[in-house]
C-alpha cells in the first residue's frame, strides 16, 4: 500500500445506519418488498421464490439468537468467519453476526490452505461458521488453524421456521451488541492475494454506508450517475457474483440501501450461458451485472446476444472486457462499465454522454479521483479526500492516510477530456477475464532460478487463464537444434513446483507454455528487468496462437505413468493430475475418499478422462472414473491390479451380500392388521420429481384417496410443489389434501417425529416408493445409505401398519435390462419380451449402479413379501417421455432430448437410434396415472408379490418420428437438417471440442459413451411384456403409440 502522510481533517466521528438497523427499518416499513428472487430448483424448471425484507430480517434475527446460544455475545472486536454455498445465508450471516456483536470475516473458498491460515491468524478469528456441503473446505482450514471453533449453521428455511416459532422480542437478542458508529469495524473482506497471502480489509459501518451514498448520488442536470441509475429503487437486477467477493457484498449492501431487488442463479450450479439465458428469459430483469468472462461466453451462444438485448442495462465489472465483445453488446443494449475495489468501494461515475464510449469512465467530483501521470501517456488513478468523505470508502478503512494510490493505470480519451479508459495494473498484477487477479512476479523469479531459463513472463491479461513465455538461456542450451516440446517436458517438473505455490487461478497448464524464439529477445530495461507490456506486444502473434485452444481439456496428455510399477506411482500421478487441473482435493486426502465429495463436476471428469487416456495410451472413459471414485480404486484400474480375477468379487456377489444384509432379520406381522377403508391414505416418497409430481396430481384428483403423506429429502418441498402446480396451470387447492414431510429415508422411522410416524402407521394403506437418484454413473454402494436402507425402512413400516399397507415400488427396466444377455440366438432374443415375473439371477440387471440398486431393492421386497407377509408391487418403468396433456417438459438432460438438441447444433439427425430404435416410450402423465391405477387395483390384496411393466404396448420405430423432428428443427433454425446414419452422427459429435460452450450447444457430448454403446450393442433393447399390467390399468390398455404430433409438442417445449 502506498500512502502519503496523514491528514485527519476528514476523520470525524459520527453515526450512520448500520446494516442491522437498515434491515430492521426495511422489515418494518417495507416488509413485503422483494429483497431477492431465487430459483426453486437447479434446472430452473420449478419457478422462483421471492425473499422479502421481512424474511431476511427474520432469518438474520434467528441466526443472531442461534449464535448467541452457541458461542455467546461478541465484544464487537471478536471475529467470526462464514464460508458456505453461494446462497442467501451470506447476507443472513453478515447481519446476524453483526447483530450478535461479531466482526464478520468472509474468506474466499478459493484461497489456498496457507492463505486461509494467514487470514485466520491475522484477524484473530476465533469461530468458523459454515453451511452444509462445505465440510471438505472447512477441514482444510481447520487443519491449518486447529484452534478454530467450528459450527454448521441452519438452512435458510430452518431459520425462518425458528423465527415463526418464536416471539418477536426473542428474535431481537442483545440490541446493544452492535452500534451505528461510523468507525466500528463490522465486515472483513480481503484482497485476492496477488502479492502474497490475502490481505484483510476491515470495512466499517462508515465504509459500508459509502455504498449507499454512491448509489444515491445526484448527477449534474442532464446527466445520469451510473450506480444511481443501475440501483434505482424497485429495479430488478440479475447478478452473477460470489457473495464473499466485494462485488457480491456490494449487491447485498446496495440492495438494502436502495430497495432494489437482486436475483441469483442456483448456488450449486456453474454459471453456464444456458442457465443464465434461461434465468434472464424467465425473470426479465432490468439490469444485469457480469464479469467479462460471462459476457464473452454469452455472446458465443446463439441466443445469448438476443437475451442480453432484452435488458435495459448490462453492467460489466471485475476486469477488462474484450473490445469486440463490448462493441457487439453495446449495439443491442446499454453496456455500462463499473469500477470498484475492496478498499475503495464503488467509484462514483457518470454515464458517458456518447454511448460508444462504454469503455471509458467519467468520475464524479465527490469521488476524489486524481490522475497522476506515468510513462507512455498513462496515468495512475489516485484518490484524495474531499470535504465530505461519505462517498469515499477507503478513508473510512484507512482513516490516517491522505491519499490512496490504486496502482490502476488509465489513458485519457484522445478527444474528450475527463474520460478515462482502464489499461492495466502498475504493479504487474494480471486481471483475468473472470475477475481473478494474479501477481506473477514470484512465480517468474522462481522459474528464472533454473539454469536453462533466462527469462520467464506470465501472461493472461483479459484471458480466462494464465500462460507462460520462457526465454531460454541459449548459451546454456548450446547451438544444437532442439525440439522445443522436449524442452518444455524437461522444464515441466520445475514449472509444477512454481504452480504449487500459486493460487489455483494463477497456475499454468502445460499447453499454455511457449518457448521464445532465438532471434526474438525479451524487451528489457537498462537495469535488465523484463519490460512486461513491451514484450507482450512483441509476442502478440505467438500469444494468440497459444490461446487458440483455450477451451480444450487435454492439457496434460503428455504425462505418463508406469503401469508395471504398482499402485503408488499411479496414485502420485493422479494427485498431480488433480492439482494441475485445479481440483480442490487436499494433499492429504485419503486414497479411499470419494473424490466427488470435493465438488468435482462433470466437466472436470471429462478433463480427467482426457488426461488419463493420454497417460496410459488407452481410453479411460468418464464412466470409468465414476465407477472408481477414489484415488486408490482409480489407481488400481490404471495399473491393472484389479485384473486378478481370482481376487475380484463379482457384481453378482456384491448384490447378493447386500440383499442378505437387509433381509436376514426381516420381521413378521405381529397382528393380522385391520382392512383398509374405502378411502385410501397414501405415503408417497419423492413427490417433487417429474414422475412423482404427476403421481401426486393423480392421487389428489382421485376420489378414492383421502390423504397423502408426501415424504421428500428437501426442506422446501411444499413450496416447490406449489410452484410446479402453478407452472402447469393446476390449482394448488388440492395440496390441502397433502402433508409434506422432510424425511431421511435411510434412518429409523424415516427420521420423522414419532408422533407423525405413529399417525401414518394408523392411517396409511398404500406406500408408493418413488424417490430414487437417477445417475447412471453412480456405483451400487452409493445407493445403499439412503435408497437400499430406505427400502428396508419401508418394509418395517408396512409390517407395523394398522391396515396392512402395501408397497408399490417404482423400479426400472435397468434392473432387468440384461435378461436375455446370454441368450444364444440373437434373432430369438430380439423378439422376446421380459416377462412380468422375478428373475432367477442377479446378472439380469444392467452393469451400472442404478440398475443394480433397483434390482437389489426389488429382491428385498420379494423376500419381504414371502417372509414378512407384506403386499408388494414392483412397477418396472421403461422409457418415460414428455407428457400428453401436462405442460411439464421432458427433461432436456435425458438421452433423447440431448440427441435432439445436439442434432440442432450439428444440423444432422440420426436415421436410427441403435438399440433404442424401437419407440415404446410412455408419456409421463400417463405413466403416473397407470401407477395410481395399479396401486388402487392392488390395494385390497392381503399379501403377495406382483410384477408390472410401464412400457407402451404399441410401438413404432424412430424413423416414423424423424419427419416431425426435421420439420421442427428446420423451422426453428432456418437451416436444412440432414438425416445421416447414427455412426456418422456420432463421428460429427466426436469432432466437437469439449468446451463449456460446445457442451451447452451439444449436450450429447456428455453422453457420448452411452450413445456409442447404443450404436455398437449387438441386439435391440428387449421389450417388456405388459399383458398382466393391462389387466390392472385401463390407461395401459388404451395407450396409443407415440406419433409426430406428440414429438412436435415436446420440441416446442424445449424451445421455450
Amino acid at each position: 500500500m502506498d500512502v502519503d502522510p496523514p491528514n485527519d481533517a476528514h476523520n470525524s466521528p459520527r453515526e450512520v445506519e448500520s446494516l442491522p438497523l437498515v434491515l430492521e427499518n426495511l422489515a418494518r416499513d417495507y416488509p413485503n418488498h422483494v429483497f431477492t428472487k431465487i430459483p426453486l430448483d437447479e434446472d430452473l424448471t420449478a419457478g422462483w421464490r421471492d425473499i422479502t425484507y421481512r424474511d431476511l430480517a427474520d432469518a438474520a434475527n434467528a441466526l443472531a439468537r442461534w449464535i448467541v446460544r452457541e458461542i455467546g455475545i461478541g465484544t464487537r472486536n471478536d471475529v467470526a468467519a462464514y464460508i458456505g454455498i453461494n446462497d442467501m445465508r451470506y447476507a443472513v450471516a453478515q447481519i446476524g453476526l453483526i447483530r450478535a456483536g461479531y466482526i464478520v470475516l468472509l474468506p474466499s473458498p478459493r484461497n489456498s490452505q496457507e492463505g486461509q491460515a494467514s487470514l485466520i491468524s491475522t484477524t484473530k478469528c476465533k469461530f468458523l461458521l459454515h453451511s452444509e456441503d462445505f465440510e471438505a473446505r472447512v477441514a482444510m482450514i481447520t487443519k491449518a488453524a486447529p484452534e478454530l471453533q467450528v459450527m454448521q449453521i441452519p438452512t435458510f428455511d430452518e431459520l425462518l421456521r425458528q423465527a415463526s416459532a418464536s416471539a418477536p422480542e426473542a428474535l431481537m437478542p442483545c440490541p446493544a451488541a452492535y452500534t451505528n458508529k461510523a468507525e466500528d469495524r463490522v465486515v472483513i473482506l480481503h484482497t485476492s492475494g496477488t502479492t502474497g497471502y490475502p490481505k484483510p480489509i476491515y470495512h466499517t459501518n462508515g465504509s459500508i454506508s459509502t455504498f449507499k451514498a454512491v448509489a444515491q448520488v445526484s448527477a449534474p442536470p442532464g446527466r445520469r450517475a451510473v450506480f444511481a441509475t443501475l440501483m434505482e429503487t424497485g429495479t430488478l437486477m440479475f447478478a452473477v457474483t460470489p457473495f464473499f467477493h466485494t462485488m457480491g457484498a456490494a449487491t447485498v449492501w446496495t440492495s438494502l440501501f436502495c430497495r432494489t431487488s437482486i436475483s441469483y442463479l442456483p448456488p450449486n450450479k456453474p454459471p453456464t450461458s444456458k442457465l443464465i439465458i434461461k434465468a434472464l428469459d424467465q425473470i426479465r430483469p432490468k439490469v444485469s451485472i457480469f464479469p467479462p468472462s460471462i459476457i464473452e461466453e454469452l455472446i458465443d451462444t446463439p441466443s445469448g446476444w438476443d437475451t442480453l438485448c432484452q435488458l435495459e442495462y448490462v453492467a460489466v465489472g471485475g476486469g477488462p472486457l474484450a473490445h469486440g465483445v463490448g462493441e457487439r453488446v453495446n449495439q443491442g443494449t446499454r453496456l455500462v462499465s463499473c469500477l470498484g475495489s475492496t478498499e475503495a468501494g464503488l467509484m462514483a461515475s457518470l454515464f458517458p454522454e456518447d454511448k460508444e464510449d462504454w469503455q471509458y469512465f467519467e468520475f464524479m467530483a465527490g469521488s476524489g479521483v486524481a490522475m497522476e501521470p506515468e510513462e507512455d501517456d498513462l496515468y495512475e488513478m489516485t484518490i484524495r479526500p474531499t470535504d465530505d468523505c461519505r462517498y469515499q470508502s477507503v478513508f473510512h478503512i484507512f482513516p490516517s492516510i491522505s491519499k490512496w494510490r490504486t496502482k490502476d493505470l488509465f489513458e485519457e480519451h484522445p478527444n474528450k477530456k475527463g474520460l478515462w479508459r482502464y489499461k492495466g495494473r502498475k504493479d504487474d498484477v494480471l486481471v483475468l477475464s473472470n475477475g481473478e487477479k494474479f501477481n506473477p512476479v514470484d512465480f517468474e523469479k522462481n522459474l528464472e532460478s533454473h539454469s536453462l531459463i533466462k527469462g520467464a513472463l506470465v501472461i493472461g491479461q483479459a484471458r480466462f487463464q494464465t500462460g507462460l513465455l520462457i526465454e531460454p538461456d541459449w548459451d546454456a542450451l548450446g547451438h544444437q537444434d532442439r525440439d522445443l516440446s522436449e524442452l518444455v517436458e524437461e522444464l515441466w517438473p520445475f514449472i509444477e513446483q512454481a504452480n504449487k505455490a500459486a493460487p489455483a487461478h494463477g497456475r499454468v497448464w502445460k499447453s499454455k507454455v511457449a518457448i521464445a524464439k532465438r532471434d526474438k529477445h525479451f524487451k528489457r530495461a537498462p537495469k535488465g528487468s523484463i519490460m512486461r507490456r513491451q514484450t507482450t506486444d512483441l509476442y502478440s502473434a505467438e500469444i494468440e496462437a497459444l490461446y487458440s485452444n483455450e477451451g480444450t481439456f487435454d492439457e496434460l496428455g503428455a504425462l505418463r505413468i508406469d503401469r508395471d510399477a504398482g499402485i503408488v506411482p499411479a496414485m502420485e500421478y493422479l494427485r498431480k493430475a488433480f492439482k494441475a487441473k485445479g481440483f480442490e482435493i487436499p494433499d492429504d486426502a485419503s486414497p479411499d475418499a470419494d473424490i466427488f465429495s470435493y465438488g468435482i463436476d462433470s466437466l472436470q471428469v471429462m478433463a480427467l478422462s482426457s488426461i488419463l487416456s493420454h497417460g496410459i495410451g488407452k481410453p479411460v472413459s468418464p464412466r470409468v472414473i465414476y465407477s472408481h471414485p477414489s484415488i486408490r480404486s482409480l489407481a488400481e484400474y490404471l495399473t491393472e491390479i484389479e485384473d486378478d480375477k481370482s481376487a475380484r468379487v463379482s457384481r453378482e456377489e456384491v448384490m447378493e451380500a447386500m440383499i442378505k444384509k437387509y433381509t436376514h432379520d426381516l420381521p413378521s406381522r405381529s397382528t393380522k392388521g385391520t382392512p383398509a377403508l374405502s378411502e385410501h391414505t397414501v405415503l408417497l416418497t419423492g413427490s417433487t420429481g417429474s414422475l412423482g409430481g404427476h403421481v401426486l396430481e393423480e392421487l389428489i384428483s382421485s376420489p378414492s384417496v383421502a390423504h397423502v403423506y408426501a415424504l421428500n429429502r428437501s426442506t422446501d418441498a411444499e413450496t416447490r410443489q406449489a410452484k410446479q402446480f402453478k407452472s402447469r396451470g393446476l390449482s394448488i387447492d388440492g395440496l390441502r389434501k397433502v402433508s409434506f414431510l422432510t424425511a431421511d429415508f435411510g434412518r429409523e422411522h424415516f427420521g420423522l417425529d414419532l408422533k407423525v410416524y405413529d399417525a401414518m402407521l394408523q392411517s396409511v394403506d398404500i406406500c408408493i416408493l418413488n424417490a430414487w437418484a437417477v445417475d447412471f454413473n453412480k456405483t451400487l454402494a452409493t445407493y445403499e445409505a439412503v435408497h437400499i436402507a430406505g427400502t428396508r425402512r419401508a418394509v418395517d413400516f408396512c409390517v407395523q401398519s394398522k391396515h396392512n399397507a402395501q408397497i408399490v415400488f417404482i423400479s426400472s427396466i435397468a434392473s432387468v435390462g440384461n435378461w436375455f444377455h446370454n441368450h444364444a440366438e440373437k434373432s430369438i432374443a430380439e423378439h422376446m419380451a421380459i416377462p412380468e415375473e422375478m428373475p432367477k439371477s442377479h446378472s439380469v440387471s444392467l452393469p451400472q449402479g442404478y440398475g443394480e440398486s433397483k434390482h437389489v431393492a426389488s429382491m428385498i421386497l420379494a423376500h419381504a413379501a414371502k417372509k414378512a407377509g407384506i403386499a408388494a408391487t414392483i412397477v418396472r418403468a421403461g422409457q418415460l417421455s414428455g407428457s400428453v396433456v401436462s405442460t411439464a417438459e421432458w427433461n432436456r438432460h435425458e438421452w433423447l432430448p440431448s440427441i435432439i438438441i445436439t442434432s440442432k447444433a450439428l444440423a444432422l439427425i440420426p436415421e436410427s437410434l441403435g438399440v433404442q430404435d424401437t419407440v415404446d416410450w410412455v408419456p409421463m402423465d400417463l405413466a403416473a396415472r397407470a401407477v395410481v391405477e395399479i396401486a388402487l387395483a392392488r390395494a385390497h390384496d392381503p399379501a403377495g408379490l406382483d410384477i408390472t411393466h410401464i412400457s407402451n404396448p404399441r410401438t413404432v420405430s424412430w424413423k416414423t418420428l424423424i419427419p416431425a423432428v426435421r420439420e421442427a428443427l428446420e423451422r426453428e433454425t432456418g437451416r436444412e437438417m440432414a438425416v445421416v446414419p447414427f455412426r456418422d452422427w456420432l463421428e460429427a459429435l466426436r469432432a466437437s471440442p469439449v468446451t463449456p460452450a460446445e457442451i451447452e450447444k451439444k449436450p450429447g457430448l456428455k453422453l457420448l459413451e452411452f450413445y456409442e454403446e447404443m450404436a455398437s450393442a449387438g441386439i435391440q433393447q428387449p421389450s417388456m411384456a405388459t399383458t398382466h399390467t393391462q389387466e390392472l390399468s385401463r390407461t395401459m390398455r388404451d395407450m396409443a403409440a407415440i406419433d409426430g404430433v406428440l414429438m412436435t409438442k415436446w420440441l416446442r417445449e424445449w424451445q421455450q
